[in-house]
């Protein structure tokens, strides 16, 4: 989004607040490009807190998309061409390059969030197209 109207003087000082409050106030923040349905414990169908799994593989900004699903629906999923990491039912993610309507496995990570943050970091690594 973009706010207009305040003066070039308080721009600094609401741009602050607005990061002090969790918002992304400029291309650099490592949450550019990262989203995730509502996850435990908003909704009774999600396997996982994606939202706190999300929060613990932000990475550098710039890369890939990608987005954190708690269950198979996936709410909220973008198009294009993004990196699904989908919560299982045994426990653990699985990882997933997706483009358009294909789908491509990476590989499946269990309950280890380092483990999790690094796949997750490797998979955002470039665009296929």
């Amino acid at each position: 989004a973009v706010v207009t109207g305040v003066p070039v003087g308080e721009a600094p000082g609401h741009l602050a607040s607005l990061a002090a409050a969790g918002l992304i106030t400029g291309p650099g923040s490592g949450w550019a490009g990262v989203g995730a349905c509502i996850g435990r414990p908003g909704c009774a169908k999600s396997l996982a807190d994606v939202r706190a799994h999300a929060a613990a593989a932000v990475g550098e900004p710039g890369r890939l998309p990608v987005y954190w699903s708690g269950c198979e629906r996936r709410c909220g999923h973008p198009h294009g061409e993004w990196i699904d990491v989908v919560a299982a039912p045994d426990g653990g993610h699985r990882i997933s390059r997706v483009h358009g309507d294909r789908a491509e496995v990476l590989t499946a990570v269990g309950d280890d969030p380092a483990a999790l943050a690094s796949a997750v970091a490797s998979a955002r690594g470039t665009r296929t197209a």
